[in-house]
């Protein structure tokens, strides 16, 4: 007599860092109800712990004080301190039938660290694929066995567990199936194809995510894909699987992100699974397709029918699809010509609504005109975008060398008319950020000096980022008055001494690039506190970056004063552009922009992003906060700052 399998009831939790009593007190509710559970185990798709305080967040559950009902499997033990005490907790306790698998590691009854890239078969018979640790580019592109044992210490992904987990996958029998896939990381790519109306943070998380998620999940082809890399909870329509066997039909994959455990902003934080073991269950049971389901966002294979411009509405109101005789031939652009930008590059991949959804995010679009090969069945790689606002026109112009569709692209005013010069150093054009003379965003600046202020970073990677800006519109540092550069030089030096009282290092970059078709670049020296530990870091990150970009950098002693500074950056650029990193130390890298050189222009936010173990914050849309919150955050720091501000203690 055969035994039908029995559902496995089980809870996804999402990051419970600083959260852990809370997640194990929510357990403890919904288990002992009836309506609700028995639950045979719980997944937490990220942390249970602080690296730093682990022992004493634990300790209770090691004694016996307090424990966790059902069994608890977490993927990320926080970095190098949390896995010497994962690992020195495994070593001191009894293994017993939860933990003898291979990789599972017991921090004390009932709870589980996942520690090895694997499939593991947990709950009796679910297959769970767990990818521990986060996605650092760098770190992963680091090959070198000091790399590898570095960023394994650190608690990052390596090329390494990216093979264990194929591995593991192909030891499976044929007919297994990963049930569930915890990765950390948000994967690359989700939303490419999607078919219903999503926020901005959800489209950042897609843009900025991790590509070893997203080989995983078009690899492992799981019933379930969970991530807890960012604070608000998110779950796509599900999508098809390519067929891993021809002789049988795919299944789906839900992906879900999950909120912070505990979380104030009313974010789901728990999602509670009722699911069959996907080996056990009857194959077309398995391969159902549910109404809703879309295609593969993962696959860009030929023969893929639908796509983003069949799934979603046309942006634009009231449009209407040109009749087939009529695609290819070209029109018109709405809107105004100084508010329309050219983006050439493009992957034949990317339609009209791909590039409306993506450019949409820098502000309200007028038009979006892509070029087409006669007939109307391919992209000529460029196209013409208009915006209502310039703001919306600057947000743009940052993307230039961003990567859409695996491709580097690049964003330019349009040169559909002759353009007027723009002004002349010191003069503010209408529209720039960084003037104070124009108003915008004045509830951030931190501190007026006489001839530069200080002003909170909008979207900035930290809570601290802040940047320093002349109040003349000048464009670089190296360019600005003795007396300003004196001025600016004192605000980082006060920066330095309050990231130091948090024990925290200082990290600044200067973009100087022209920028003429935005009326010239306006300087801001964008000021980063960071963690001691990971500031120590800072030089070997960005050599590692230029390493990968084809560059390197010019290396200045800390130079004494402003005017040593400015001095010595013009040895090396003379009155050219530049990207200058001031280090911890005081130490400048410095490398010259030729003139007509590509350069990637969010390149010093998106290298600290993983210097401070944030990628997703690399997209500064995605960091937008309301004026209420931005407010709160300048007057938080305007405090903190009051006792270091030079222009208070002159």
């Amino acid at each position: 007599m055969t035994t039908e399998p029995s559902p496995r009831r089980v809870i996804v939790a999402g990051d419970a860092k600083g959260a852990f009593d809370a997640l194990v007190a929510r357990v403890e509710t919904v288990h002992g109800n009836p309506k609700a559970g028995p639950f045979d185990a719980v997944f937490v798709a990220g942390r249970i712990y602080d690296g730093d305080d682990a022992a004493a967040t634990m300790e209770p559950y090691v004694t016996g004080a307090k424990s966790a009902p059902v069994p608890v499997y977490f993927i990320d033990a926080d970095g190098e301190k949390g896995l010497e005490y994962a690992q020195s907790r495994a070593a001191a306790g009894t293994a017993n039938e939860s933990s003898s698998a291979r990789g599972v590691l017991e921090i004390a009854p009932n709870v589980y660290f996942l520690s090895e890239s694997r499939v593991y078969d947990l709950c009796g018979g679910l297959k769970v694929a767990s990818l521990p640790g986060r996605y650092d580019v760098l770190s992963y592109e680091d090959a070198s066995a000091l790399g590898k044992s570095t960023a394994k210490r650190n608690g990052e992904t390596t090329e390494d567990d990216v093979m264990s987990m194929k591995t593991s996958f192909d030891d499976m029998r044929k007919k297994d199936v990963v049930d569930v896939l915890l990765t950390r990381d948000w994967p690359a790519g989700t939303l490419d194809i999607h078919g219903r109306e999503v926020g901005n943070e959800a489209k950042s998380a897609s843009s900025t995510g991790s590509p070893v998620s997203r080989a995983l999940a078009l690899t492992l082809t799981p019933r379930y894909h969970f991530a807890a890399s960012h604070p608000f909870f998110f779950e796509r329509e599900p999508y098809i699987n390519p067929k891993n066997d021809p002789s049988e039909s795919p299944w789906v994959t839900r992906f879900i992100n999950i909120g912070n455990c505990g979380n104030t902003d009313g974010e789901k934080w728990m999602h509670a699974l009722k699911v069959e073991p996907g080996s056990s269950i009857d194959r077309a049971v398995l391969c159902k397709i549910p109404p809703d389901t879309g295609p593969n966002p993962y696959l860009q294979a030929l023969g893929q029918k639908r796509r983003a411009a069949d799934l979603q509405p046309d942006w634009r109101d009231g449009a209407k699809k040109p009749k087939a005789e009529d695609r290819g031939k070209p029109r018109e652009i709405k809107g105004d010509p100084d508010k329309t930008i050219y983006v050439r590059n493009l992957s034949w991949k990317a339609d009209e609504g791909a590039i409306a959804e993506y450019f949409g995010e820098c502000g309200e679009l007028v038009d979006v005109r892509l070029a087409m090969k006669p007939g109307g069945q391919q992209s000529r790689g460029f196209c013409h975008i208009s915006f209502a606002t310039a703001e919306g026109v600057q947000a743009a112009l940052e993307r230039n060398q961003a990567s859409f569709f695996g491709r580097d692209i690049t964003v330019e005013m349009s040169t559909g008319k002759p353009k007027e010069r723009g002004p002349p150093p010191g003069v503010a054009p209408g529209g720039c950020w960084f003037c104070l003379s124009n108003e915008k965003d004045l509830h951030l600046v931190a501190s007026i000096g006489n001839e530069c202020f200080m002003s909170m970073d909008k979207g900035g990677l930290t809570e601290e980022h802040c940047q320093i800006v002349p109040v003349e519109h000048i464009p670089s540092f190296a360019g600005v008055p003795e007396s300003t550069a004196t001025e600016m030089w004192n605000y980082i030096g006060a920066l330095r001494r309050f990231a130091e009282s948090a024990d925290k290092r200082l990290v600044v970059f200067e973009r100087h690039l022209e920028l003429r078709n935005k009326g010239g670049n306006h300087c801001h020296m964008n000021c980063v506190p960071v963690d001691a530990d990971r500031a120590a870091l800072a030089e070997k990150i960005f050599k590692q970056a230029a390493k990968r970009l084809d560059f390197s950098w010019t290396k200045l002693d800390p130079p004494a004063n402003a005017v040593e500074a400015q001095t010595a950056i013009k040895a090396v650029a003379g009155d050219g552009e530049y990207y200058a990193i001031h280090l911890p130390d005081g130490a400048i890298l410095i490398r010259t922009i030729e003139k007509g050189e590509k350069h990637w222009m969010q390149f010093g936010r998106e290298v600290i992003s993983h210097l401070i173990k944030a990628p997703e914050r690399a997209n500064w849309q995605s960091c937008m906060e309301d004026e209420d919150k931005e407010t709160e955050r300048a007057t938080k720091f305007r405090e903190a700052f009051d006792a270091f501000d030079p222009m208070k203690n002159a």
